[in-house]
């Protein structure tokens, strides 16, 4: 959405890195406010946790040893959102080694991913590899990226324990294995708070991730390509139609934004069939935007109601 987002004056992703009730069946999106040196096959020998295969031992043997005293030291970082990415960027690699682990291998431009829901922005866009925001990662002998989830820390022996992300694919089980640190980064984010709000689990989409907004956007298309098959009735036409979004908050105002433009812009334009049993419900408690300025809050909610009330 264009006003909003010169509004909040949202610089682009590649100048800030380049130096080179319950809803079912709605479409329902929730944005309430959220939350190693070289190594030889002999010294990083993992084993697969028992849950993936009953024959597997889950012993978890040696990964990345200690660094010797000759050696640089290793900074290992948990996560790869902006904290993680930030400080691993800035890290100079000619006194460290860097050592990532997190369960996705790129920062995501959290701004404009409501952009990616509807088409305005492909995904792409707002994705940057690990790998390019620190080359070392990619090219130094000491430093990795490992796609793993850290599942415990050992202060006393300064190692942290890892499990591998397959994504539940059964022919590749998860893996466990240890990294020893000589300082340890933990950016891995939080979860997203429900504020208790019941079925927002069970029914809702989250947009934190890109794999959210792809849900989001398949299941938006598919929806509006049901609707207009025949013989389906004008009840089950809005409730296929019927975008719910959870949460007044900058993602929630954004992404509702950018759905208005494109009801105006494609719908009506490509599916003029259904094109008036489209319509979008913002639930806030309180106001929208709530910790902007207050004519910030009056100016959003004048626009998104003269979208929503044309």
């Amino acid at each position: 959405m264009t006003w909003f987002r010169n509004i909040l004056q949202i610089t682009s992703f590649k100048s800030s890195f380049n130096q080179k009730h319950t809803y079912p069946s709605s479409q329902i999106i929730y944005t309430t406010r959220f939350f190693i040196r070289n190594f030889t096959s002999e010294s990083f020998q993992t084993t697969p946790s028992p849950s993936s295969s009953p024959s597997v031992s889950n012993t978890i043997t040696s990964g990345l040893e200690p660094t010797k005293p000759n050696e640089k030291p290793r900074v290992v970082v948990l996560g790869s959102g902006w904290a993680g990415c930030r400080l691993m960027k800035g890290l100079d690699t000619n006194i460290y080694d860097v050592v990532c682990v997190s369960p996705r291998n790129h920062m995501v431009f959290t701004p404009l991913l409501a952009s990616t829901c509807v088409g305005t922005l492909e995904f792409r866009s707002v994705a940057e590899p690990i790998g390019r925001i620190q080359p070392a990662i990619s090219t130094a002998p000491g430093s990795y990226f490992f796609l793993a989830n850290c599942k415990g820390i050992d202060t006393d022996k300064h190692e942290i324990k890892c499990e591998t992300v397959t994504d539940g694919a059964d022919s590749v089980p998860p893996w466990n294995f240890k990294i020893a640190y000589d300082k340890l980064v933990i950016a891995s984010g939080a979860e997203a708070s429900t504020f208790g709000i019941k079925g927002v689990k069970e029914h809702a989409i989250f947009l934190r991730e890109v794999s959210h907004a792809q849900e989001i956007r398949r299941k938006l298309l598919l929806n509006l390509m049901l609707s207009d098959v025949p013989g389906i009735s004008k009840e089950e036409k809005s409730r296929l139609l019927h975008c719910v979004v959870i949460g007044g908050g900058p993602t929630g105002v954004e992404f509702s934004g950018e759905l208005s433009d494109f009801i105006k812009k494609d719908v009506h334009e490509r599916y003029a069939h259904v094109k008036d049993y489209i319509h979008v419900t913002l639930i806030e408690a309180n106001e929208i935007l709530s910790s902007f300025d207050v004519r910030l809050r009056e100016y959003a909610t004048k626009q998104l109601t003269k979208d929503w009330c044309r």
